[in-house]
């Protein structure tokens, strides 16, 4: 089957190009199938244009549509300019299915997805985030009604353009049954494979320096700036543990002002890091601080490394992954709460390795290539 996967870009090292390489690796070693990601987002000069290594046998083709360009104009001068790129694109993505005869095309929630259901040929999405991202992205950079109202229509359109589609892919049971109350009756659920399967992990957590870790781009969605709050008292009543944040991103000057302001003394942004699982096994705990999730990947790695969690209970992910003891939840955006379940974690560390070995057997039972990708095969075959 000749498969077509849409995606913005594969440059940079988010969620999204990481469970992309990853699944299209796997079949690229493991089926016939004939599998081409197509970009839109042009790729900066200097930097390569696949963070994650790749299958010689996956091609990857760049539109160079680039509508990262328009982000920082003024609204209506936006719409306008993305309007003509959304035209280009659907011409560019039509033209492209019809030379090289795609017989599926599998969007992953980029700008395609409005025209999606009039391709030429089978279509599919698959959703990283839970159905009101939209809403949730907005709102975590503005406030007001007027935003809200955008939110909800942007939400919408969402709703309606999915609908049609052959099957939508959802990464939580929670988040179809959102989708389902939506009117959408094409719900499927795959979560998204851990991308350290395969990897040789240490589970002698005690040898390493004591360690709180947080993973995840430097960005409004996963709350780092709440947790340097929830941060400021731990640092004085565990002076001997490290808070050490994985990741790059825009936020990272507001981090650093925010760590200054706050005279925070034991806290790294340590940028992004090579081994991942060396750095969930030198945690003694991990932590994360998202406003909104699709499937927290971070978290689904650090249980499958043994790593004792901590969450907020956002939408959508970490309920569903540390139920029934498999770590801690705290109620959303609560950082007073988020502060007193880190320090319940760190006194307590036989509680704490219990329920991380229960987060290890489930996360390795359940979220393992071999458990996910044949789930994938069947919705590509349309079985």
């Amino acid at each position: 089957m000749r498969i077509l996967y849409c995606i913005p870009h594969l440059y940079n090292s988010g969620g999204m190009e990481r469970v992309l390489t990853q699944k299209v690796n796997w079949l690229a070693a493991n089926t016939l199938h004939e599998i081409t990601i197509l970009t839109t987002e042009r790729t900066p000069a200097g930097t390569p244009k696949c963070y994650f290594p790749l299958s010689e046998k996956v091609q990857v083709e760049e539109l160079n549509i680039n509508f990262n360009a328009d982000y920082t104009k003024p609204l209506l001068s936006k719409y306008y300019a993305h309007m003509r790129r959304m035209s280009a694109y659907k011409r560019a993505l039509t033209k492209y299915i019809r030379t090289h005869k795609i017989e599926l095309c599998i969007s992953l929630g980029g700008k395609e997805i409005a025209f999606l259901r009039h391709l030429p040929c089978r279509t599919i999405a698959e959703m990283h985030f839970a159905m009101n991202q939209r809403k949730q992205l907005l709102m975590a950079n503005h406030t007001g009604a007027f935003w809200s109202l955008l939110g909800a229509i942007r939400t919408h359109q969402l709703v309606q353009a999915v609908k049609p589609l052959e099957r939508l892919v959802v990464l939580t049971e929670a988040d179809k049954k959102a989708w389902e109350q939506a009117g959408c009756t094409n719900v499927t659920v795959i979560p998204n494979p851990c991308m350290l399967d395969n990897c040789q992990l240490s589970t002698i957590h005690s040898q390493f320096p004591k360690t709180v870790l947080a993973v995840g781009r430097l960005h409004e969605q996963k709350g780092f700036d709440l947790l340097l709050e929830a941060w400021q008292p731990i640092e004085k009543h565990y002076p001997e543990y490290m808070l050490r944040i994985v990741g790059e991103g825009p936020k990272r000057k507001e981090l650093e002002a925010q760590i200054e302001n706050l005279h925070l003394q034991h806290v790294t942004l340590a940028g992004r890091a090579a081994e991942m699982a060396k750095e969930y096994a030198a945690a003694s705990l991990f932590v994360l601080s998202s406003r909104y999730e699709g499937l927290p990947l971070a978290l689904i790695e650090a249980m499958w490394c043994g790593t004792p969690c901590v969450a907020f209970d956002c939408p959508q992910g970490p309920a569903e992954l540390l139920a029934d003891g498999r770590g801690w939840l705290v109620p959303a955006n609560d950082v007073e709460k988020l502060t007193q379940q880190i320090e319940y974690a760190l006194a307590h560390p036989d509680e704490a390795a219990a329920r991380a070995a229960k987060a290890q057997a489930f996360a390795q039972a359940t979220y393992s290539e071999a458990a996910i990708m044949p789930q994938w095969e069947k919705v590509m075959n349309n079985e």
